[in-house]
C-alpha cells in the first residue's frame, strides 16, 4: 500500500533584493526603502524660515511616503544647525529607548525668504523698549546684525584677506570634486527622481576665477561673496 500522498514543503523565504542606486525612495513599491516605513516611529525635521503651516507640510509629506499615522512627527529651529539638531532629537531618543528606529531630516528653500528682507518683512516681536534699555541690549540688538556682514565683521577682527577666502573655497571645491569622481558619497544620497549627486559641487573653481565676484555685504572693502561664503 502506497503511503499517502504529502505536499512539497514552502520555499524558503527569500531576502528582500538590495537597494538599486537608480531607484526613487519615494516610490512605495520600491525596494529602495531599507526598512518598513511602518516601522518608523517619529521623525523630526529641521527648518529655519519656516511658514506657519510648515508643520502640515511635513506631516503631508510623511503620508505620501506611507509611513503610518501613527507616527509622531515635530519640527526643530537652531538656525544653520537644525538638520544635525533633528538627528541628535532622533539619536537621542533612540538612546533613551523612548523609540526603536526614526527619521532625522532637514529642509529649507532660502530663495522662498530672501535673507536682506527678512526683518523687513517679519521684524522680531519683543517689546522694544525693554530690550533696548536692559543690561544686555548691546548683545540683543546684535543679534539683528545679519549673517553676511557678521562675516565681514569677522574676517576684518581675525585679518583674513580676500585672497585667503578665495584660495580656501576653491580648495574645498577640488577636493569635493575629487570625492564625488571617485564615489565617495554615493553611499549617503538615495536618488529621488532624476537627483542622484549634489549639484552644488563646481569641479572648475579657481581662486582667479572667485577673485572676479564683488563683495555682497560691504561692497567697498569686503571679503564676502556668493563664490567664499558657502
Amino acid at each position: 500500500k502506497k503511503p499517502p500522498h504529502k505536499p512539497p514543503p514552502p520555499p524558503p523565504p527569500q531576502k528582500p533584493p538590495p537597494p538599486r542606486h537608480d531607484q526613487d525612495a519615494t516610490d512605495p513599491a520600491s525596494s529602495a526603502y531599507l526598512i518598513p516605513p511602518s516601522d518608523v516611529q517619529d521623525i523630526c525635521v529641521g527648518n529655519v524660515l519656516s511658514p506657519p503651516t510648515s508643520a502640515v507640510s511635513f506631516r503631508m509629506a510623511a503620508l505620501s511616503a506611507d509611513i503610518p499615522h501613527t507616527t509622531s512627527l515635530s519640527t526643530t529651529n537652531r538656525q544653520c544647525s537644525s538638520g544635525l539638531q533633528a538627528i541628535a532629537n532622533i539619536a537621542h531618543a533612540i538612546q533613551s529607548g523612548s523609540i526603536s528606529i526614526g527619521i532625522g531630516a532637514g529642509v529649507e528653500s532660502m530663495s522662498s525668504d530672501p535673507m536682506h528682507e527678512l526683518y523687513d518683512k517679519f521684524p522680531p516681536q519683543v517689546d522694544w523698549e525693554v530690550v533696548q534699555n536692559c543690561r544686555h541690549s548691546r548683545d540683543a540688538m546684535g543679534c539683528l546684525i545679519p549673517m553676511g556682514v557678521t562675516s565681514e565683521n569677522v574676517s576684518k577682527k581675525y585679518r583674513l584677506d580676500r585672497s585667503a577666502l578665495d584660495r580656501f573655497a576653491a580648495e574645498s571645491h577640488r577636493k569635493a570634486a575629487r570625492a564625488q569622481s571617485l564615489g565617495k558619497f554615493r553611499a549617503e544620497i538615495t536618488p529621488v527622481g532624476d537627483v542622484s549627486r549634489d549639484d552644488g559641487i563646481r569641479p572648475d573653481t579657481t581662486a582667479e576665477t572667485l577673485s572676479k565676484l564683488k563683495p555682497v555685504f560691504d561692497k567697498a572693502e569686503g571679503s564676502t561673496t556668493a563664490g567664499n561664503s558657502s
